[in-house]
């Protein structure tokens, strides 16, 4: 690899960069979820953000970008791509380890840096950067056609759980939930739409984004208001568009009564789209699985989203030290 350069990125490599994304998809028609052509103009502006391109023969083969959070103390990636001809050749360790001077050198006190990532990683990549898996997710998506949306069967099926869920502020997200991180999200990680953040006031700026809805249980007992939480936000992609939602409960009760709540955001949210996809993250349990199919397919007729559905994905933890 003599000629790799590994650089920031600009808006001139915009054509390269996708054209890199789409390669890395194994099945084309994995592309129409492909989020890099709405991002990355956004990317190159953003404050604490870094995008870093790897260029061999004038050829642009690899693509890293994170944005510096938690007062300064972490970082979060949430793009890591490699051409799959260049593979397994020692180009992934490269631009990491070009990322993390980067950081030493105008982030000094950064210690860590989360992520998202398919699968846990190779043994030189674990020594190297002491890589820990902190949790493994679930993956459930479906199509929703909004236009035949059968809202008096969602409200039967609602009524049918009795159980319920209301939305939740801001400012409660602030001050209630995060003030429980260590009950509401596991290895107190906050997920969502690709990102990994430590839940904590520090990084509310980074969690939070206009439009983003939030809901919680009903509950009266005082001494633990909160048993569970789901967040839902939008998430343009390249010929679909997502409600990327997570939520953070062990109830398989709960858990379905925030995926009609997330469904009921997602229909006010898209109503004047189409070609929209739902996708609930969840932290890894067969049972939920089994439940949240039971509930979107059967009950409420929705067709998976083959693509992205009955996925699983890992959150890491690397150090900087």
């Amino acid at each position: 690899m003599e000629d790799l350069e590994i650089r920031l990125a600009s808006v001139a490599d915009y054509d390269a960069v996708v054209e890199l994304s789409r390669a890395t998809y194994e099945d084309k028609a994995d592309e129409d979820h492909d989020y890099i052509p709405n991002r990355f103009h956004g990317w190159l502006s953003e404050r604490k953000r870094a995008v870093f391109v790897a260029e061999m023969d004038e050829k642009i083969v690899g693509l890293r970008s994170y944005v510096v959070v938690n007062g300064d103390q972490s970082s979060a990636c949430d793009v890591e791509k490699i051409h799959p001809k260049f593979r397994k050749q020692g180009l992934q360790i490269k631009m990491i380890e070009a990322n993390r001077e980067y950081i030493r050198k105008n982030y000094p006190n950064v210690t860590r840096e989360l992520f998202y990532a398919p699968k846990k990683f190779y043994t030189q990549r674990q020594e190297l950067f002491a890589d820990q898996v902190l949790f493994k997710q679930d993956i459930i998506a479906y199509h929703i056609d909004l236009e035949n949306l059968d809202v008096e069967r969602l409200n039967e099926v609602a009524t049918r759980l009795a159980l319920e869920v209301r939305p939740c502020t801001r400012e409660e997200f602030v001050e209630e939930i995060l003030s429980i991180a260590f009950k509401i999200f596991p290895s107190e990680v906050f997920t969502l739409d690709g990102m990994a953040l430590e839940a904590s006031r520090a990084n509310t700026g980074a969690m939070v984004r206009d439009g983003d809805r939030f809901l919680v249980d009903h509950n009266e007992d005082d001494s633990e208001p909160f048993k569970s939480y789901s967040h839902g936000r939008i998430s343009p992609r390249n010929k679909s568009l997502h409600w990327e939602c997570c939520v953070y409960t062990r109830s398989h009760f709960l858990f379905q009564v925030h995926l009609l709540g997330q469904v009921r955001c997602a229909s006010e949210v898209l109503a004047d789209h189409k070609n929209t996809v739902i996708v609930i993250h969840f932290l890894s349990d067969s049972r939920l699985v089994s439940y949240g199919r039971k509930l979107l397919e059967g009950l409420l007729g929705f067709k998976p989203c083959d693509r992205l559905n009955m996925k699983q994905e890992y959150v890491h933890k690397e150090s900087l030290g």
